[in-house]
């Protein structure tokens, strides 16, 4: 049985702007065991991002983390003090960014980024360090390394970029790993290059993943279980089966619904989720999703429903899901799904 590595406990982060408090991430919590793949998926906006950098404790002001826990091996990180948490972040959690072009220094050498990350946490000498940064870029798959190190980010193409970062972020053994739309903006050929590289590498050093994409298809690939967050919050969890076949909120319904299926050889009408997120300055008293849900009822609109447990990890935030749940409803539900 796997141990569990982090634990997040009602998450509660916020930006605080001159028009008021905005509530970008309220109330998450969710766990990653030793060894497994979770997916963050949701509109943009939905939170996944900022969920990400508060982990890492890099909510910078306006923003703050106002309450909650992260506990990572055991200890609440947001009572370590920066010195205890710059010793954790890059070196036992790591992050790879959304746009490897702005996340690398235009200024500076791949060798010397890569050099600097591996001499700061692993308290060794420029030489080891230098080895260590070759070994790496030769495991992300970089021809001729050695030549790579003394060249600067704009001489590599988007893939190249992509994997320095892969390398960087790996190059201290880190047991979390978080994934933040990693492969946004690559053309579709380079993106699966790096989704095998992803999982070559889980398997080669035995550590867990966050992968944060609004891409369902890199879910399925990648992941073993899944989050669906909208406004704010978790609207579902589950793994991936739970989340593909068997999925139990109307916004996740709305997803997959959105994704064009080519594997099934028909020619269908995408459905898009007509409206607009919710204003996080302003949330809604009740379901986030309830003003653009086709099965909204009153009490969607009155009370935030908790998420129930419906089936075996699997637990939905929706009042559909509740004994008193109107049948006439649920059938038109499962008449539309079928």
């Amino acid at each position: 049985m796997a141990e569990k590595l982090l634990e997040v406990k009602n998450l509660k982060t916020s930006f605080f702007t001159h028009v008021g408090e905005v509530k970008a991430v309220n109330d998450v919590s969710f766990d990653v065991y030793e060894g497994q793949t979770v997916g963050i998926v949701g509109e943009s906006g939905s939170g996944k991002s900022v969920t990400s950098m508060s982990i890492m404790r890099l909510i910078a002001p306006p923003g703050k983390i106002v309450d909650g826990q992260i506990i990572f091996e055991g200890k609440d990180i947001l009572k370590l003090s920066e010195k205890e948490m710059r010793d954790i972040r890059g070196n036992k959690i790591s992050m790879i960014f959304q746009d490897p072009m702005t996340s690398l220094n235009p200024v500076f050498t791949i060798g010397n980024q890569l050099i600097e990350a591996i001499k700061i946490h692993n308290k060794v000498s420029k030489a080891q360090a230098k080895k260590r940064a070759v070994e790496m870029l030769k495991l992300v798959g970089i021809p001729s390394p050695e030549r790579r190190l003394s060249q600067y980010p704009h001489e590599f193409s988007g893939g190249m970029r992509q994997r320095v970062m892969i390398a960087m972020a790996l190059s201290c053994n880190p047991k979390l790993l978080i994934a933040d739309e990693p492969t946004t903006a690559l053309d579709v050929t380079i993106q699966a290059q790096i989704l095998d590289l992803l999982k070559k590498l889980q398997q080669q050093l035995k550590m867990s993943i966050i992968l944060i994409t609004h891409d369902l298809g890199v879910v399925a690939d990648i992941c073993q279980k899944v989050i669906v967050m909208y406004g704010g919050i978790i609207v579902e969890e589950g793994t991936v089966d739970d989340i593909f076949y068997n999925p139990k909120h109307p916004y996740t319904w709305g997803l997959l619904r959105s994704v064009p299926k080519m594997h099934l050889g028909l020619k269908k009408r995408l459905v898009p989720i007509e409206g607009q997120p919710p204003d996080l300055l302003k949330p809604p008293k009740g379901c986030p999703f309830a003003p653009r849900c086709e099965y909204a009822m009153r009490v969607c609109l009155e009370a935030r429903p908790p998420l129930f447990e419906v089936g075996d990890g699997h637990r939905s935030r929706c009042w559909l899901n509740h004994q008193y749940a109107p049948q006439e409803l649920l059938e038109k539900v499962k008449a539309a799904n079928e």
